[in-house]
């Protein structure tokens, strides 16, 4: 299948080159390659799908890796890893040697916080927010919760 948005989209910046008004069919087109690669190689579809548009937009709002986002469940973050580098690389997610199936720092700067199930978000996020503080630094720390994260 061939992508008017996405097969130009290697990192936020060139997502930012999309005109607003079509960012929806930026975040359709993420469904639509989610749901092709992860009915062929498996994982957790529904959050991801649930996130797209929240994805899209804090990636053209903000400025990742400089801000930092967290992700409260990792599983909401395959739109993410699409944005930022890593759709080519996204059919091996969860394989032996392919793309986690949640954040690592160490997979890509994008990538703020190690995380995996819901829960640590807020507190991750406050820390880092408090150490930019300490610092003097100047950037945005977002934590995307869901319902897990607040229970």
């Amino acid at each position: 299948m061939d992508y008017q948005y996405i097969s130009h989209i290697e990192c936020p910046a060139d997502l930012k080159k999309v005109p607003r008004e079509e960012l929806s069919k930026v975040a359709e087109e993420c469904r639509d390659y989610l749901i092709s690669v992860v009915s062929k190689v498996g994982g957790h579809l529904a959050s991801s799908l649930g996130a797209a548009e929240l994805t899209v937009a804090l990636h053209y709002v903000f400025d990742a890796p400089r801000d930092k986002i967290v992700w409260d469940v990792g599983h909401q973050a395959y739109v993410h890893k699409i944005l930022t580098g890593r759709r080519d690389r996204f059919p091996t997610i969860r394989q032996y040697g392919g793309l986690s199936g949640f954040p690592v720092r160490d997979e890509s700067p994008y990538d703020a916080f190690n995380v995996a199930h819901a829960g640590t978000a807020i507190s991750g996020a406050l820390g880092m927010a408090v150490a930019r503080d300490l610092k003097g630094e100047d950037y945005h720390v977002v934590a995307v919760v869901g319902d897990a994260g607040l229970t």
